[in-house]
């Protein structure tokens, strides 16, 4: 519209002229009606998108983007179910996480509005992503719910009277560990498995190779062992046993160098025999089974594991310490680490600070 159209009736000559020379509208007309619905188009102009990103408030989430076009193409349907489960799923998918399960805290509880993830995975950053997963969810959940707790591969729950086993709870807690400066509770964990097979030389030097018939000399075991009598060995595999369960054994940790990051004092030593039916006549199978604390040997890369028997810690004190350094272990009299050490496994994972290392290997001996 020119603006000589709203000048009045009685303009003077000189108003109509003032008018009709400052008069802009040929020259912004056109582009003023090109900007109506730009920001609907296919294609948003880059000089444009800053000020559309604004509109929506889309500023938040701008660093998960490596343009504004992928931003307000994710953006916007996120910020339209804002403040529900489909739009915290939606900003998860962001950073990695593609098949999260939500659960709302059990109704039983006072605290109803608190809810925890089941990530679907252990992140390999560890640090950025887990911090990028609670701003996330803090931003894209409703406002009167929390965030309280992320879970794969390791799951215990605090005890509810009733609801649970005592064995397969925690007093008053559920398992994880929480960031420094964060609220939300991250508790991973990763399986480990592996397989060693002892040769003639490890059982010597672990004091277990035994032969059928074989006669025994006076030892510091009584005579009412299983697998022998006066006559000699009679059960190799059950006298092995036997020897086996009363030397002390860890799960060492090592890196590409060979050498030690740490030990770890195993949860459970048990004969599987039985799961191994047509070995070796009088082989045994043993499986040593550890998990790793959360934060143990933080920062390391493990490339190896192996069985490290006769070793204890060197403060006397603390005999049930369960996470050894390198300098705190020490052998018993007349036993050298190499001859101790049964292994390698390799093994490829790096220590990190919200998980733990479930780790089971099968010793044939």
């Amino acid at each position: 519209m020119s603006a000589l159209h709203l000048l009045p009736n009685n303009a003077s000559p000189l108003e109509r002229a003032l008018s009709e020379s400052l008069d802009r509208t040929p020259y912004f007309g056109p582009l003023i009606d090109s900007i109506a619905g730009l920001k609907y188009g296919a294609t948003i102009p880059a000089a444009f998108s800053p000020w559309v990103v604004a509109e929506y408030g889309l500023g938040p989430i701008s660093e998960f983007f490596n343009d504004d076009d992928e931003l307000i193409a994710a953006g916007i349907p996120w910020q339209r179910v804002r403040g529900t489960p489909a739009a915290l799923f939606m900003a998860l998918s962001w950073i990695g996480y593609l098949a999260p399960e939500l659960e709302d805290q059990n109704d039983r509880r006072r605290k109803w509005n608190r809810y925890q993830i089941g990530m679907g995975l252990v992140p390999v950053a560890e640090l950025p992503v887990l911090r990028d997963a609670e701003y996330l969810a803090g931003i894209s959940d409703p406002a009167r719910s929390r965030f309280i707790r992320g879970w794969h591969g390791y799951n215990v729950r605090a005890l509810e009277w009733s609801e649970q086993k005592w064995g397969e709870a925690l007093w008053s807690d559920d398992s994880g560990i929480r960031l420094p400066g964060g609220t939300v509770k991250w508790s991973h964990g990763e399986e480990i498995d592996g397989s060693i097979i002892a040769d003639a030389a490890d059982r010597t030097a672990l004091g277990v190779n035994v032969t059928l018939g074989e006669v025994l000399n006076w030892g510091d075991f009584p005579w009412n062992v299983p697998g022998v009598s006066w006559d000699g060995v009679t059960d190799v595999a059950a006298f092995k046993l036997f020897l086996i369960g009363r030397l002390s054994v860890y799960v060492g940790f090592y890196d590409a160098a060979g050498d030690a990051i740490g030990y770890r004092r195993p949860v459970a030593v048990r004969d599987v025999s039985a799961s191994h039916v047509g070995g070796p006549a009088g082989h045994v199978f043993v499986e040593v089974e550890a998990r790793t604390d959360f934060g143990d040997g933080e920062g390391a890369v493990c490339a190896s594991i192996a069985l490290v028997f006769r070793a204890h810690n060197i403060d006397a004190e603390k005999p049930g310490k369960l996470w050894l350094g390198p300098e705190e272990i020490e052998f018993e009299d007349g036993f050298e680490a190499d001859d101790m050490t049964l292994g390698p496994v390799a093994v490829d994972f790096a220590f990190r600070r919200t998980v733990r290392q479930h780790v089971t290997l099968t010793l044939e001996i």
